[in-house]
């Protein structure tokens, strides 16, 4: 399915829904206590309704009125920002750049028939337990209690866990909303990888969205996760675009000192 890149930032918004929301012209604003990136910063797509220094004079603003660091993603093709007039007044205005990543997306049908070693012992759940919170960690972090309530902020989502010896050793979470289901927080026990779970957990996930109907399919990985990539393309997902943050330079905080958006780990 061919799809533009705002379309697709649109379309992936609902399914990590933040818990307050507002819009500025076609930006959308987003703030959840500091968890996560992509929930705490204003999604840069489309018309903001007036000049774009005016406009990111608004998003701070906004976060400042928070007591949240006042951060927009900037979606850009897949050769870079390049002559993107948001980003390059931002990066005028002394805005840094942070947390690079690409979207990658395809067909739940050439996901789901990609060859995986078998793993035994997939189950999936309408929402995660405790085990599968357990598991859900970032940079040595245990989650804030704001994480459920995002985890289980999609129209529709699933969770799936992978029990041996009596603990969950690798999870992942899929949800959806209108034509597009997305991949997120797929991590393993770093005592269980190289053993194809991420594999297994990653098709198990595509094919039940596409039994609930869902065709396309969507994961945010960062630059660096060079093998995370790879992978993903053994299973057939290709580069749709990159985006990455710009945090404005009076900010009380910076996006290191947030969980940003979970994707491989």
């Amino acid at each position: 399915m061919t799809i533009s890149i705002d379309a697709l930032e649109r379309a992936a918004a609902p399914s990590w829904r933040a818990l307050e929301s507002d819009q500025l012209g076609s930006w959308l604003l987003r703030a959840s206590q500091g968890f996560t990136g992509r929930a705490n910063s204003a999604l840069a797509t489309g018309d903001p309704g007036l000049p774009l220094a005016d406009a990111a004079e608004k998003v701070c603003d906004w976060y400042a009125e928070r007591s949240l660091p006042a951060m927009i993603a900037v979606p850009y093709p897949l050769n870079g920002p390049g002559n993107n007039e948001l980003d390059q007044l931002l990066a005028a205005l002394g805005w840094t750049s942070q947390a690079a990543a690409v979207v990658m997306t395809a067909s739940t049908a050439n996901v789901a028939a990609a060859a995986v070693p078998d793993v035994l012992g997939i189950e999936f759940g309408a929402e995660p337990d405790a085990a599968w919170l357990g598991r859900y960690r970032y940079r040595g972090q245990d989650l804030p209690p704001i994480a459920r309530d995002l985890l289980t902020s999609a129209p529709w989502q699933a969770f799936a866990s992978v029990r041996a010896d009596g603990e969950t050793i690798a999870i992942g979470r899929v949800a959806g909303a209108g034509e597009w289901a997305g991949l997120t927080a797929i991590e393993v026990d770093p005592a269980r990888r190289r053993q194809g779970l991420g594999a297994a957990v990653t098709t198990a996930l595509t094919r039940h969205a596409a039994e609930h109907g869902y065709r396309n399919i969507y994961l945010q990985v960062t630059d660096e996760n060079a093998s995370a990539r790879a992978l993903y393309r053994k299973l057939g997902f290709t580069d749709h675009h990159g985006y990455h943050y710009r945090v404005a330079p009076a900010s009380p905080l910076r996006i290191n000192n947030l969980v940003p958006f979970q994707h491989l780990r």
